[in-house]
């Protein structure tokens, strides 16, 4: 399934919500101001109530102002949070469903799967980069960034030489030491992400192969190991909060020492009389708020080298080639007239192969018919059934169907279910009557009549109490519970018996009398029970024809009977 991202797709996803984002740092931005008006009113009013001539009338504005700004605060602090939130989440809900899509692709493509590990990093971690990106990076940063511009106006209408002043302060506080902190602190984060992104896929493979570890005795080798790797990742990381704490220490420094600065400029501005000075205070309470608003500059912006990693990689999953697509899966044209599945040109090599499992295939299967695929291990004939399955995309040609595909493998797994949950996997709304119908078929009617609760019997994982060919018939019956008229059966009397595989086939032959059935196989002890043989040999159909007329035309043929005779 195609992913719908393309190479701009962080920029499709923020244009896409940019009103609820312009509405979040807007509000982020009233909610500063509402915080740097209420320490300004406030020493104002703190000012203003210490003069002996001051009346409560004179000070009812003040007073006013304080009560406003004082509640305007936390709503517009708690709008904002949910208006960045919003934005945020719907972002990353967009962006983990075309991920999930993206995974869902390539778990189809062996040249693109990736380790589990990998893929739990990157829907835990790197998700998350992507969210911490904007709500601890992007966000703050707009709304500091607006908050000094805004404060140097502020300060211009009094003295643009000290507005100016402020505005370079500011520049330095809000770019310089930020990008300095970024300089010092980027090698230490990208180890960090490295050492991280190894330990979780480490992890995973450990957690999946834990039996392996604890029989071996060396389960606490493994656990020793990991703390190692955690502690080694701890001090990388320990190393780079200390470099962003150092640099955000020399920015609060810095803004006290541009706190004194307003402190002198407003006491040379406004000291000239008693009912001027109230300004003084006004305006040094008024700047605590920048204080905190420009603290987290420095270590916001160190953390988006993490950050743009992520998106780095993200970009990587969320632009894969649509090889289902382009190499000839066809989901909407289906084969000629009278055909189950029609291949054309098919061609697939595994990565890192020297040659290919399958080359330039052309073959047609007839509605209705049977066919036996034959060939030595490694012929290519499992992967010419994965390839109608769908499991793979090819590299070359197209494989077309004409309407749903039913599989039995060659191991058949049986959940930990009821046998009812394992029948009707793929017919959610398959009747009790039509269960039981379909067990008849195979012929498990005196298997389920033995069950202590009939199908409401909990099977157990892998088929607990079934016996291989049983296991083999509760799988042909999941098969004929969704009325698949294509059934592809991989290499099924493998693991059974003579007479438990002549059964099988019985079965399968009768119960599929009116679809198309494909059977891989390399027993040809019964090859003239089907409609037609294919024999690849080499990643080429060698023969192909029904069974007596290949014995009559073909001495290779009758050469692999007499040798499957013996």
């Amino acid at each position: 399934m195609k992913s719908h991202c393309g190479p701009s797709w962080l920029t499709s996803y923020v244009t896409r919500y940019k009103r609820q984002a312009a509405i979040a740092i807007g509000l982020g931005l009233v909610a500063s101001a509402c915080a740097a008006l209420l320490m300004f009113t406030s020493g104002y009013l703190i000012s203003a109530t210490a003069l002996e001539a001051t009346t409560l009338f004179s000070v009812m504005v003040p007073i006013a102002c304080v009560q406003l700004f004082g509640l305007g605060r936390p709503f517009a602090r708690y709008a904002e949070r949910l208006a960045s939130h919003d934005w945020v989440l719907r972002l990353t809900s967009d962006l983990r469903l075309s991920l999930f899509r993206s995974i869902e692709a390539r778990t189809g493509n062996p040249s693109l799967e990736r380790a589990a590990g990998e893929y739990l990093g990157l829907l835990s971690d790197d998700v998350a980069h992507l969210q911490n990106l904007y709500l601890r990076v992007v966000f703050p940063s707009a709304i500091a960034y607006l908050l000094a511009i805004l404060a140097s106006v502020l300060f211009g209408f009094f003295s643009p030489a000290f507005a100016a002043v402020m505005l370079i302060s500011l520049a330095v506080v809000s770019v310089l030491l930020p990008y300095a902190t970024l300089w010092a602190t980027r090698a230490g984060i990208e180890r960090a992400k490295s050492r991280r992104a190894v330990e979780t896929a480490s992890l995973a493979d450990d957690v999946f192969g834990s039996v392996d570890w604890v029989l071996s005795g060396r389960g606490s080798e493994a656990l020793a190991a990991h703390a190692s790797s955690d502690a080694a990742l701890r001090a990388s990381e320990s190393s780079v909060r200390m470099k962003q704490r150092a640099f955000s220490l020399a920015v609060t420094l810095l803004l006290g020492v541009m706190l004194l600065a307003v402190i002198v400029w407003s006491g040379n501005e406004f000291g000239g009389s008693a009912s001027a000075a109230n300004w003084i205070a006004a305006f040094a309470l008024g700047f605590f708020p920048l204080i905190e608003a420009f603290a987290v500059m420095p270590a916001a912006l160190s953390e988006s080298t993490t950050h743009r990693d992520s998106v780095n990689r993200l970009d990587k999953y969320l632009n894969v080639p649509d090889s289902t697509a382009e190499n000839g899966l066809c989901d909407a044209a289906v084969p000629h007239e009278g055909y189950a599945v029609e291949v054309c040109n098919l061609s697939y090599t595994y990565p890192n192969a020297s040659r290919p499992a399958l080359e330039g295939i052309d073959v047609a299967f007839e509605a209705g018919t049977t066919t036996a695929v034959l060939g030595r291990s490694g012929s290519g004939k499992t992967t010419l059934v994965k390839l109608m399955c769908g499991d793979l995309a090819p590299d070359g040609g197209s494989v077309c169907v004409s309407g749903q595909v039913g599989y039995l493998g060659q191991s058949p797994y049986l959940f930990n279910r009821t046998l009812r949950a394992n029948l009707s996997i793929g017919n959610k709304g398959a009747r009790d009557e039509d269960l039981v119908h379909v067990l008849e078929q195979v012929g498990l009617s005196e298997k389920l009549a033995a069950l202590p609760e009939g199908l409401d019997t909990v099977i157990g994982e892998t088929g607990v109490g079934f016996s291989g060919g049983e296991a083999h018939r509760v799988a042909l019956a999941r098969v004929l519970a969704t009325d698949a008229p294509i059934v592809i059966v991989d290499e099924p009397f493998s693991a059974l018996d003579p007479q438990t595989e002549h059964d099988l086939l019985d079965t399968m032959l009768e119960t599929c009398a009116d679809k198309t059935l494909i059977v891989v196989t390399h027993h040809l002890a019964e090859i003239d029970r089907f409609d037609r043989v294919l024999f690849i040999e080499d990643a080429h159909i060698d023969l192909d024809g029904s069974p007596a007329a290949l014995k009559r035309e073909s001495e290779r043929f009758r050469t692999l009977l007499a040798f499957d005779a013996r």
